[in-house]
């Protein structure tokens, strides 16, 4: 994050204390990481777990799946069952592809400003959940999809809308509470990170009065 060499600026007790502040925000960020990863796998799970029961939804029984009398009907509906099962064992990578990006991550920001307000801070954390649903109604959007040409739903019974030329899952969503539970704990490490990092600035600015 470039304080380190803030130390070379320090003696004595402050020059301690800046190794000390150096530590804790490098071990902050290495929890927040774990943190992010595990909210992912736990977005991986909420994900499966939701496409499974949308499955057992709309997948007929077997005294549904009888032939229709509409041969083409029938291959079109087989055809997209063989779809979403593939699409199943396709989501973990899905997720990891969607949501395991920088731009998300607060602490992979090698320029986070440390000096920032407490209302900005609750803007930065509602942007980066925002971001991380939109993410996520992607990702069902593209189940929801599916499941709608299973059911031979009307368009505006829909689950699903196109955004940017991509498919969205529009009900209310809710994350799991292994999901809300680990954005919060992020989120907690999130204001850690800045306290110590404005003491670190704090610091820089008492050596460069010192320095005048």
């Amino acid at each position: 994050m470039g304080i380190k060499s803030h130390i070379q600026d320090c003696s004595g007790e402050r020059a301690d204390r800046v190794r000390e502040l150096c530590k804790k925000i490098e071990s902050t960020g290495e929890k927040m990481e774990e943190e992010a990863l595990i909210f992912i796998e736990a977005t991986k799970s909420f994900s499966l777990e939701w496409i499974q029961k949308e499955l057992e939804l709309n997948v007929p029984t077997p005294e549904k799946d009888a032939h229709s009398g509409n041969e083409d009907a029938d291959k079109k509906k087989r055809n997209e069952l063989t779809r979403l099962k593939e699409m199943n064992s396709r989501i973990p990578l899905i997720v990891e592809e969607n949501l395991n990006l920088d731009e998300y991550w607060v602490h992979r920001n090698q320029q986070l400003q440390y000096d920032i307000s407490r209302d900005y801070l609750e803007f930065k954390k509602d942007k980066m959940k925002k971001g991380l649903t939109s993410s996520i109604r992607m990702i069902l959007g593209c189940a929801a999809e599916n499941f709608a040409d299973l059911k031979d739903e009307a368009p505006g019974d829909r689950i699903w809308v196109k955004e940017r030329g991509r498919r969205k899952y529009i009900c209310i969503l809710r994350f799991s509470d292994e999901m809300t539970a680990s954005l919060d704990r992020y989120f907690t490490m999130l204001e850690e990170l800045l306290i110590l990092g404005k003491e670190m600035k704090e610091i820089e600015r008492k050596n460069k009065e010192k320095g005048k």
